[in-house]
């Protein structure tokens, strides 16, 4: 699916700026799946290892929404996340109705594009016992882009999801332990566009002498909604040196509801097809979209007054994400079929932090999250690979009151191979594909925390 939209560079001057301007907004999956935990400077120095059991650190509370208990009045916290993408894809190769090549790029780069992510929180002490707060943060996210003229563009030429959520969140204390809890309101906005084949459409519905892959029409669909769901996490003291903490967010049941604009200016096929078909009008969409729940665990162990060993384990359970399937309004437009069958996936991280003096802490840590994608599904719209993240921070205490965090990270992956098969009745028109990914990114982050 695809309309001619702005070119690359056009698009990549504007969209960072986009994300900026909605709090909460998402950028370019550096996670499992398209999943993001770019959420806090502080837990980025340690590739996220322990953030999910660290007491009175509101900027955690994606982690753990129990992190807002334990800190004395107010405290609020403010990070900004960059991303640098190193993106390509190569031997790619497409074939319409298993026999007809494909013309066009086979390679390409700049595939994920870059962004800018912001993310906060704010807590408050209400008694001893007692505390409140709120988080905002953008849990999901991707954009992908190839040009008009690659072989892969009847499987996407542009691709995007934007996430924000809005959290606020209760917590109690009880001695050692404590637990918040707290509903999410979730926004969640869809861009994709590709390529249509109406040659080949045209040669199968009308019995014409059209060659396949010769003439190409375009569209664009968009669509957002917003969703509610929950949070809940616990944390503890384990004896003298081991705090632990665990938390649960559930999944997010989105419906959809956009347009489709439809291009045919430049295709002699597409405007036989409007006229005799109906096809490729301008229409409304639905679409049912589940952003999944996922289930995070952490651990923080004093190992003496100047260090601490820190270690997470997340599941996230994508297996909710079976297929994407857009509904046109038009009844003589059949319905578009992704399939995904994603598969739940765990991330495991460890890491280490040691303070010099009483105002500084260094950090580091590394992590290894699973890829989610069903291999024979393997879209050219998210290209998933397992990933291995390697990172480092500093903190700084700046005052009484403040404190800076800095952070930076380097992500890389194997050459993942794409695999879309003709076999499949969503792909008859679409083709088969096959050609690798190859995926890194350098991640920075800069946060601060502010007490009250």
């Amino acid at each position: 699916m695809g309309s001619h939209k702005p070119s690359a560079r056009s698009r990549g001057a504007v969209a960072p700026l986009s994300l900026i301007a909605l709090a909460g907004t998402a950028g370019p999956a550096m996670a499992s799946g398209f999943s993001l935990n770019l959420q806090s400077a502080e837990a980025l120095g340690a590739a996220t290892a322990g953030a999910q059991a660290t007491p009175a650190t509101p900027a955690n509370a994606y982690f753990n929404p129990a992190s807002i208990v334990g800190i004395d009045g107010a405290e609020s916290s403010l990070s900004f996340i960059g991303v640098l993408n190193d993106t390509s894809y190569e031997n790619a190769n497409a074939a319409l109705f298993g026999v007809v090549p494909v013309a066009g790029e086979t390679e390409g780069e700049g595939v994920i594009g870059d962004a800018i992510i912001p993310t906060g929180a704010a807590a408050v002490k209400l008694s001893d016992h007692l505390f409140a707060g709120v988080a905002l943060y953008a849990p999901f996210g991707f954009n992908t882009e190839y040009d008009d003229a690659s072989v892969l563009r009847y499987h996407g030429t542009y691709s995007k999801v934007l996430s924000g959520v809005i959290q606020p969140m209760v917590g109690v204390s009880f001695g050692h332990w404590s637990i918040a809890a707290g509903p999410k309101f979730q926004y969640v906005d869809i861009d994709l566009e590709g390529a249509i084949d109406a040659a080949g459409i045209e040669s199968a519905l009308l019995m014409t002498m059209a060659v396949p892959g010769t003439d190409d029409a375009f569209v664009d669909a968009s669509a957002n909604d917003w969703g509610t769901g929950f949070v809940v996490g616990v944390q503890g003291a384990i004896g003298e040196r081991l705090t632990v903490g665990a938390s649960f967010s559930s999944k997010v049941e989105h419906n959809l509801d956009g347009t489709a604009t439809f291009d045919v200016s430049t295709s002699t096929s597409g405007q036989t097809l409007a006229g005799l078909a109906g096809l490729f009008q301008d229409t409304g969409i639905t679409s049912e979209f589940t952003t999944p729940a996922n289930l995070q665990f952490g651990l923080r162990f004093e190992a003496n007054d100047k260090t601490r060993v820190l270690a997470s384990a997340t599941q996230t359970r994508w297996k909710s994400f079976d297929e994407l399937v857009l509904n046109f309004e038009n009844p003589a437009q059949p319905a578009e079929v992704t399939t995904q069958n994603w598969q739940n996936a765990w991330a495991g991280a460890v890491g280490v932090e040691r303070d010099f003096g009483p105002a500084q802490t260094v950090r580091f840590g590394v992590m290894y999250e699973e890829d989610p994608a069903n291999p024979a599904f393997s879209s050219p719209r998210v290209p998933g690979a397992s990933r291995v993240w390697f990172a480092a921070g500093y903190s700084r205490d700046l005052s009484d009151r403040a404190e800076l965090h800095l952070a930076a990270s380097y992500t890389f992956t194997d050459t993942t191979p794409l695999n879309e098969s003709a076999a499949y009745p969503e792909n008859l028109f679409r083709g088969s594909v096959t050609g690798d990914t190859n995926i890194a990114g350098f991640v920075a982050g800069v946060g601060i925390d502010w007490r009250f």
